[in-house]
């Protein structure tokens, strides 16, 4: 994991990773100029993204390995909440206030007007990104109950 995050901490390679998922014929050539890249940069990159095994080499070209789709989704997702850091400070504010003393119920609406993205709301409220396959049904019963209550 540490040299999946070293490798999309620069920017350079997050640039090169996500052009070899969009045009996945793209020539070294094409990339390199496109990103503005030395042969030797270019080169260094690729190395540390198929090291990482974010992609690998096939048939001449390099392409998004099965593990790099995955990273890829999950930095899709990391950057759908960076895009939310306010809102998300906004319900950790409100939560954390001394003077706070909202019922559970109106915590909810607050987080229904906040959150828009789904994905996002869905880990907030669960914990991980895979909640509905492994969180008892339960809970979002009563997250329903208490949503449809609050209406």
């Amino acid at each position: 994991m540490a040299n999946v995050l070293k490798a999309l901490s620069d920017q350079r390679t997050q640039k090169l990773f996500k052009a070899i998922i969009e045009a996945e014929d793209a020539q070294s050539q094409l990339l390199i100029v496109e990103l503005g890249l030395s042969r030797r940069q270019y080169y260094n990159r690729i190395k540390d993204l198929v090291s990482s095994g974010l992609i690998r080499r096939q048939r001449g070209k390099y392409r998004l390995s099965s593990f790099g789709k995955v990273i890829y989704s999950l930095q899709k997702i990391a950057e759908r909440t960076a895009s939310n850091y306010w809102k998300l400070e906004a319900i950790d504010s409100i939560r954390m206030s001394d003077n706070s003393n909202l019922a559970e119920v109106d915590h909810m609406k607050i987080i229904d007007i906040l959150l828009d993205d789904v994905e996002i709301k869905d880990i907030y409220l669960h914990g991980d990104i895979f909640s509905n396959k492994n969180k008892p049904q339960e809970k979002d019963h009563k997250r329903e109950v208490m949503l449809n209550t609050a209406r």
